[in-house]
C-alpha cells in the first residue's frame, strides 16, 4: 500500500507518493531542510502520512 505525504506549509506544493515509508520519510526530511530551512519530527512525518489504496 502506498504511502503520501503533502506538505502543510503554506504555499507550498509539495506532495510525495511512495510504497516505502522509509523513502518517504527521507524525502520528507530532505525538502523541510532545503526548502523551509528547518526539521521535522518523525512523530509528525507519520502524522501527516497517509495510506493510499490503488484504484
Amino acid at each position: 500500500m502506498p504511502y503520501q505525504f503533502e506538505c502543510s506549509a503554506d504555499h507550498c506544493q509539495f506532495l510525495i507518493r511512495s510504497s516505502s515509508s522509509d523513502e518517504v520519510e527521507r524525502l520528507v526530511r530532505a525538502h523541510v531542510r532545503m526548502t523551509h530551512d528547518g526539521r521535522i519530527a518523525k512523530a509528525d512525518i507519520e502524522r501527516e502520512t497517509d495510506r493510499v489504496e490503488l484504484a
